[in-house]
């Protein structure tokens, strides 16, 4: 009988959990039970709390290191407690088991379940350009050949999955051409009588216009803890770059990663730190000659940084870069590679160390690094090896409301971090300047040609208040900056004599109370001269005005127009006028239509043709239409761009970063959507 009674109690009492975990208690057992989960109810600790109760938020602003997407991976900044005590005792204490892991959950058996795996992230984005290439007459035939009249596909998919602990991406890229120039051998592109030959159809050229489909981008990140893991492409940039910048500058078609591994800890307020090692991994499809490039770059770079926090408003690091080339000669390289997608490069050791202090209202920054670096590049025999470097940058700002000021500072002495020359063949590999692996920080205004920007030194000074009143903000600044001379291509730094440059720029932000209309005027004036040998001097002024208004609800215009007068004698070879004027409409951020015309006599100019149509307007002169357009609802997730007409080329530098630009006529239609 009693045996029978046990047993029916046994029975009543079996507990059963989430876990599968069942177990048989006696009656004396139950009621200690019942007890002791009451006091735990009552006074229960951190780490018995639901998975839902101790997950933190997960921060996830993070840049993508593929194509510029925000990732959905980050740190999760997990809370923590302690056990509270209970001076109450129920009975004798067991000895006591390990105690659960922080963030663990017990079942009522005392046991830690099995947790749901967490659950995974995936969204896409398809992008995809249709382009026709027109003639762009003359200009560009000497450097690449007959690149005209031509259709170009490109398209990339980018798709990522992700959790709170693990993120990856891939990039599929695939680009497909119709009635392309026709790719001659280098011996016979070299020869003028094939050059202009008729018979040769679809054009001629030594850049590969060929179908390409490939990886274009790949990478995986595990987050540990403190600890981040990558393997795979990712953009790396230390302090301001200058030491070391790969990253994606879609102005001028730069998109370069290290493929590689990057390992970072860090502890919050107090301590960063990073180690990446890899090779160069460059976008195969370029973004302004649609050529194709057949390899990268594959320069080998390994660095470290590290930063610590001092207090609430200091932080101090270090850092160190080592780079070394794929090629080290020209001889290395076929000749129908050389100075198109492949040549010589640079050896690279450098260090430097950072600076920075935050308090309410002044802010400075300073950074400063060395190097010993080799050039490959030069003409055989005439290879520079050994030669230091140096580049520093210093920034102070202070808040005087409504005044405001900001000093900054450069130096930089024969600095190289660069790789091989991409995009150019061997008549112009003289005009084409190298792939940058740095980010040097310049004093000049947006769009100003930069010829000798690693041997540079100057300041600026900048000024801004804020009128409340009227709504008003002025701004002036004056750089005044001394360039010692550029690289040439045999390794010398002679390429011209010292330059002082002094250049003053004032401009004026008005907003007219509610009416919707602002008021955007800018000017300025620069001055150079030469400080040895001939002291020829040059001079360059500009003026921009622009104008945005609301008309109706949703509906706004804006007119721009710039002005710019070189003479230049310096660092260019003739003096010319460009003009740029644009009208635009837009419908909240839906839908956007501009039209533009520029002037330029700095060159040639362009006979635009679209296949027998030539384009009726003077040579120098440029109009171009270009739309945008967000489609509504249940179609939101798609967009579209484009582009129609002709732009001017040339030698153009965005941010310290130059290339030759071709010119272009044709159009082009980007449709993007997110999935």
């Amino acid at each position: 009988m009693k045996q029978k009674l046990l047993l029916t109690t046994k029975r009543l009492y079996k507990l059963k959990t989430s876990g599968n975990c069942s177990r048989s208690v006696s009656i004396p057992a139950v009621g200690l039970l019942c007890l002791c989960f009451g006091l735990a109810v009552s006074s229960r600790p951190v780490w018995a709390q639901s998975a839902s109760e101790t997950d933190a938020s997960v921060d996830l602003g993070e840049t993508d290191v593929t194509g510029g997407e925000e990732s959905a991976s980050g740190e999760v900044v997990a809370s923590t407690g302690e056990e509270q005590e209970t001076s109450e005792t129920v009975a004798p204490k067991a000895p006591e088991a390990p105690a659960p892991p922080a963030g663990a959950s017990l079942n009522s058996c005392g046991h830690t379940p099995k947790k749901s795996p967490p659950k995974v992230n995936f969204r896409a984005t398809n992008t995809l350009i249709s382009e026709y290439v027109g003639n762009n007459g003359g200009n560009n035939e000497g450097q690449h050949g007959d690149d005209d009249d031509f259709w170009a596909f490109r398209n990339d998919l980018y798709i990522q999955a992700s959790n709170r602990t693990l993120d990856s991406a891939i990039v599929l890229s695939g680009a497909m051409f119709h009635n392309p120039p026709a790719r001659v051998p280098y011996e016979e592109w070299t020869n003028p009588e094939v050059m202009w030959d008729e018979d040769v159809s679809q054009g001629y050229t030594l850049l590969n216009y060929s179908n390409d489909y490939r990886v274009e981008r790949l990478h995986g990140t595990v987050n540990i803890d403190k600890l981040k893991i990558t393997g795979g492409d990712f953009y790396v940039n230390f302090g301001r770059g200058m030491a070391l910048s790969l990253i994606k500058q879609p102005d001028i078609g730069v998109h370069n990663t290290l493929r590689g591994g990057r390992l970072e800890y860090r502890i919050p307020r107090r301590f960063k730190g990073i180690v990446v090692g890899g090779v160069v991994n460059g976008r195969n499809i370029d973004g302004l000659t649609k050529q194709i490039h057949e390899d990268d770059p594959l320069a080998r770079i390994a660095g470290a940084r590290f930063e610590f926090e001092v207090g609430d408003s200091a932080t101090v690091g270090a850092h160190g870069v080592l780079m070394r080339p794929r090629f080290t000669d020209e001889n290395q390289i076929a000749d129908d590679r050389l100075w198109v997608d492949q040549s010589p490069g640079v050896s690279v050791s450098s260090a430097g160390a950072t600076g920075e202090l935050n308090l309410e209202k002044l802010h400075i920054y300073v950074e400063g690094n060395a190097q010993v670096h080799d050039d490959y590049r030069p003409p055989e025999g005439k290879d520079i090896e050994g030669e230091p470097g140096y580049a520093a940058y210093g920034e102070i700002s202070y808040d005087l409301s409504p005044f405001n000021l900001k000093l900054e500072g450069i130096y930089y002495h024969r600095w190289l971090m660069e790789g091989q020359k991409r995009g150019s063949a061997p008549q112009a590999q003289f005009l084409t300047l190298a792939m940058a692996y740095h980010h040097l920080v310049t004093l000049e205004t947006k769009w100003m040609v930069i010829k000798s920007l690693g041997n540079a030194k100057g300041g600026k000074l900048s000024g801004d208040v804020y009128i409340k009143d009227t709504n008003t903000q002025l701004t002036l600044s004056n750089a005044l900056i001394k360039y010692e001379g550029g690289l040439k291509p045999n390794g010398a730094w002679t390429d011209h004599g010292d330059t002082l440059i002094i250049h003053p720029i004032l401009r004026a932000h008005q907003i007219f109370g509610d009416t919707g209309l602002q008021v955007i005027l800018d000017g300025g004036y620069r001055y150079e001269i030469e400080t040895a040998g001939e002291e020829r001097t040059g001079q360059l002024w500009h003026i921009t005005a622009d104008f945005t208004a609301a008309i109706s609800g949703p509906h706004s215009i804006e007119i721009k127009s710039e002005i710019r007068r070189h003479e230049l004698e310096i660092t260019e070879d003739n003096d010319y006028w460009i003009t740029l004027t644009t009208v635009g409409y837009e419908l909240s951020g839906l839908f956007g239509l501009s039209i533009s015309h520029e002037f330029s006599d700095q060159l040639g100019g362009i006979i635009g043709k679209i296949g027998d149509w030539e384009l009726p307007w003077p040579k120098q002169h440029y109009f171009f239409l270009m739309g945008s357009f967000h489609t509504p609802k249940p179609l939101e997730a798609l967009s579209f761009r484009m582009f129609a007409g002709a732009q001017r080329g040339g030698f153009k530098c965005i941010g310290g970063v130059c290339r030759v630009y071709p010119d272009t006529v044709g159009a082009w239609v980007e449709a993007v959507y997110r999935f």
